[in-house]
């Protein structure tokens, strides 16, 4: 049985408090789609921070994820429009015409450059706009080792 505290070995400082697990993706390639701002990063943030293990969903209410992230109502249910388009949540609706809630589930990430790509073109468009080209693996390996040779 290990400690309670090799759970939070993923942050390289001690916590004792909680922490949310970003898959990288939505950091390095979700990013380059133009429609993915930093309001959607933090909205997706929040809603894996409420993430009910048990039900397998989150479902803070706009007005809670306003008030938390400083983010207005609006701007809430735009960012939650563009993880739902961007196929990184699905939004599933509760209750009738006037009195309703919404709750989320999670859907894996695209982790694939090609695959991102050939799904979402306009982020091309924007890796291309901000003159980062997309690198092969081996791409970089090379790179590498030829920088280490000029070195030595």
């Amino acid at each position: 049985m290990t400690g309670s505290n090799d759970y939070h070995k993923a942050l390289p400082y001690e916590c004792d408090s909680g922490w949310v697990a970003i898959q990288n993706e939505a950091l390095t390639l979700y990013t380059l789609h133009p429609k993915f701002n930093g309001n959607v990063f933090m909205v997706y943030a929040y809603l894996l921070k409420n993430f009910n293990h048990r039900e397998g969903r989150s479902y803070p209410s706009y007005m809670n994820m306003s008030m938390s992230l400083g983010i207005r109502e609006n701007t809430i249910r735009k960012c939650v429009e563009v993880l739902s388009n961007l196929d990184m949540i699905e939004v599933h609706r509760l209750g009738g015409k006037k009195r309703y809630s919404y709750y989320y589930t999670f859907k894996p990430l695209i982790n694939d450059e090609d695959t991102f790509f050939d799904r979402f073109p306009e982020a091309h468009i924007q890796l291309e706009k901000y003159g980062r080209k997309p690198q092969q693996e081996g791409d970089m390996l090379q790179t590498e080792v030829t920088e280490l040779l000029e070195w030595i």
